[in-house]
């Protein structure tokens, strides 16, 4: 695996990440000041956010490599990116994307009380 340097989020950062000049992997380890180190998911196209992955405090590795990897499963990011073309249709073919996995889209919208 090639070495990636951890980035700091300055704003410059931001504004090139939310500009499309810069791209940074799905994985990469970046920091920010007041948030502390985590790891790059993507960057939101329509509105620039850089959005993360972060470590907790009180996380092990592996529950930090646990979050990550079912925030990109649920993002279709990296290696889960192809499987985004068959929920899309699924979904509009009104069928569930999920059949086998018990799996179920999230719901939208207000819940009655």
């Amino acid at each position: 695996m090639r070495y990636l340097p951890t980035i700091e989020l300055t704003p410059q950062v931001r504004l090139l990440l939310a500009r499309g000049a810069l791209h940074l992997q799905p994985g990469q380890w970046v920091r920010d000041g007041e948030r502390g180190i985590g790891r790059f998911l993507r960057a939101d196209a329509r509105t620039g956010t850089p959005h993360v992955s972060w470590v907790r405090p009180e996380d092990r590795f592996e529950d930090a490599a646990k979050r990550f990897g079912r925030a990109c499963q649920k993002g279709f990011i990296g290696k889960y990116a192809r499987r985004y073309d068959g929920v899309k249709q699924a979904r509009a073919m009104g069928r569930d994307p999920f059949p086998f996995t018990g799996m179920r889209e999230p719901v939208r919208g207000t819940i009655p009380f």
